[in-house]
């Protein structure tokens, strides 16, 4: 145990750094979050833009609707996308028809 003014200035220099590390790793760790939650939101808007897109090819909805999947934290939004009209009546867009209902119960 420090015993004097000099020691306890000693023990400050070593425990007032490793105290302001700690906190920057902390603010660093949720900076990191926030950013990676962002990304994660982009992610999903970007696919969800490729599904409801007109044109295209059905294949890559397919696996656009597939990649929802993904994303479970954000499952009332995707299984509204989920409910989204498809167009055409061949087999391709069953397919879609099909995996989108397949997302949808995937994620609840």
């Amino acid at each position: 145990m420090p015993s004097s003014f000099s020691d306890w200035i000693a023990w400050g220099g070593i425990v007032l750094p490793l105290i302001a590390l700690a906190w920057a790793a902390v603010v660093h760790a949720r900076t990191r979050k926030r950013e990676v939650a962002h990304q994660e939101y982009q992610r999903l808007f970007e696919v969800s833009e490729h599904l409801g897109m007109k044109g295209g090819s059905i294949a890559s909805k397919v696996i656009a609707a597939y990649e929802l999947r993904k994303f479970p934290q954000y499952g009332d939004a995707i299984t509204r996308i989920c409910d989204m009209p498809v167009d055409g009546d061949n087999e391709a867009a069953r397919l879609l028809k099909k995996t989108m209902e397949e997302t949808k119960l995937a994620i609840k």
